[in-house]
C-alpha cells in the first residue's frame, strides 16, 4: 500500500496544492497505518479502524479533528483506491463504503448592526460573517493610502482568492478594456512562493473590472505597484 500511495502521488495530474494536501495525509496517516498491507487487503473494517485511530490519537493529544478534516483524509484514501480500481488492482473501493458523520460547514451571516453590537457586548461572534456594502466601503476608504490598496480593492469587489490576487501580473490585465485574466496563483511551498495553476479548471477565467477597480489599478501602476 505504501508503494501504491507513493506511485499515485507521483503521477497525480491535479494541481500542486491538491497533491500537497494528499501527500500530507499520506505521510502523516495513511502510510503509517496502512502502508504494510497489500492494496487488495484493505477492507472496509480496516478503513474504519484507520479513521477511528486517527481521530483517537488527535483526541489524546488534545488536538481533536473536526469531522470535515477526517472526511478529507477519507477522501484522500478514496481517491488513491479509485486509482487502484481503475488500474485493476482491486474490484471495489472500501473507502467509498465507509460512512462518516456529515461535516457541518458553518453558514455565513451578514455583519448587521445588531450582530456587531452583540459581539462587542458579549465577545460572541459568528463562525463566518461577511461585511455589508457599507462596512466594505469603510474598510477600503480606511486603507486608501496603503500601498496594497489596489489588491484589497480587487479582492473585495471582484472576489479573487488571495493567491490569485498576488499572482496577477500586469500583462494579464487590460485596463482599457476593463478585464483581467485569472490563470495562475502564488502559493507558499517549502518556504518559498511559487506560481501554480488556479485551484480548479473553472478558476481559469476572465473577469470584468468595474470603473473604480480600474481607477485603483491605474493609480497603483502609475505608482510602480
Amino acid at each position: 500500500m505504501a508503494e501504491w500511495l507513493t506511485r499515485w502521488l507521483e503521477h497525480h495530474p491535479g494541481a500542486a496544492s491538491t497533491v500537497d494536501g494528499y501527500a500530507d495525509h499520506v505521510r502523516r496517516y495513511l502510510a503509517p497505518l496502512l502502508g504494510d498491507l497489500l492494496v487488495a487487503e484493505v477492507s472496509v473494517g480496516q478503513v474504519e479502524q484507520t479513521l477511528a485511530t486517527i481521530a483517537f490519537d488527535h483526541e489524546q493529544a488534545g488536538r481533536p479533528l473536526s469531522p470535515a478534516t477526517l472526511s478529507r483524509i477519507r477522501a484522500t484514501l478514496r481517491a488513491a483506491l479509485n486509482a487502484a480500481l481503475r488500474a485493476g488492482l482491486i474490484e471495489e473501493n472500501p473507502a467509498s463504503l465507509v460512512v462518516l458523520p456529515a461535516a457541518r460547514c458553518p453558514r455565513a451571516v451578514v455583519w448587521t448592526a445588531s450582530r456587531v453590537e452583540h459581539w462587542r457586548r458579549t465577545g460572541e461572534r459568528p463562525a463566518v460573517a461577511v461585511w455589508t456594502v457599507a462596512q466594505t466601503s469603510q474598510f477600503l476608504n480606511g486603507i486608501r493610502a496603503y500601498r496594497l490598496y489596489a489588491a484589497f480593492h480587487l479582492i473585495a469587489l471582484r472576489g479573487l482568492r488571495r493567491g490569485e490576487a498576488v499572482g496577477l501580473r500586469w500583462c494579464e490585465v487590460d485596463l482599457d478594456e476593463g478585464t483581467a485574466v485569472i490563470c495562475r496563483q502564488l502559493q507558499r511551498r517549502d518556504g518559498r512562493l511559487v506560481a501554480v495553476a488556479p485551484k480548479t479548471l473553472h478558476s481559469n477565467r476572465v473577469i470584468a473590472l468595474d470603473r473604480t477597480t480600474v481607477a485603483a489599478l491605474r493609480a497603483s501602476r502609475s505608482a510602480g505597484g
